[in-house]
């Protein structure tokens, strides 16, 4: 049987050793057997279920995927697939979610996506305004931004977020 250090999982995964040691205290991965100084001995089984936490974390986000991995461990597979279903839903309603903004900006800008800075004399919004209108923080418009949900233009002078409306 291979042994492996927290180092050599971490660098497997593009991870700080710390992070390697969390998730094991955290019951993401099994606990690790020690050798007789104390330190962490690692095997395939544990690499394994760090690679399987880490895809969780992916689709699901880092605390479904720790309900499914601790579910896992303790030998209760109907909650983990009850994590992974609550997951699902989730998801769906964030889909929902982003269909729901996606129609609230075509309303406030006319044809669903911010033009890139209104002609003089058109209304335009600003970032507070806009979020103002949906009910939501400007940061959130900014993770939209980022998640290439919105694509607000630039105010030349300023360099502003500016997004059309009608």
């Amino acid at each position: 049987m291979v042994q492996l250090r927290p180092s050599d999982l971490a660098r497997e995964h593009g991870l700080s050793t710390q992070a390697v040691r969390n998730y094991e205290r955290d019951g993401f991965i099994p606990p690790a057997a020690r050798t007789p100084a104390g330190y962490r001995s690692y095997t395939e089984a544990h690499a394994a279920a760090l690679r399987a936490f880490l895809a969780l974390v992916s689709a699901h986000g880092h605390a479904v995927g720790g309900q499914v991995m601790r579910a896992l461990h303790a030998g209760d597979v109907d909650a983990a697939l009850t994590a992974v279903d609550r997951g699902h839903a989730q998801l769906l309603r964030d889909r929902e979610t982003l269909d729901a903004v996606g129609r609230a900006v075509e309303h406030l800008t006319g044809d669903g996506a911010a033009v890139p800075y209104a002609p003089s004399g058109a209304a335009r919004l600003s970032v507070g305004e806009l979020a103002h209108r949906l009910g939501v923080t400007a940061a959130t418009l900014r993770n939209w931004e980022a998640a290439g949900i919105l694509c607000p233009g630039r105010e030349p002078v300023t360099g502003h977020r500016v997004y059309g409306a009608d």
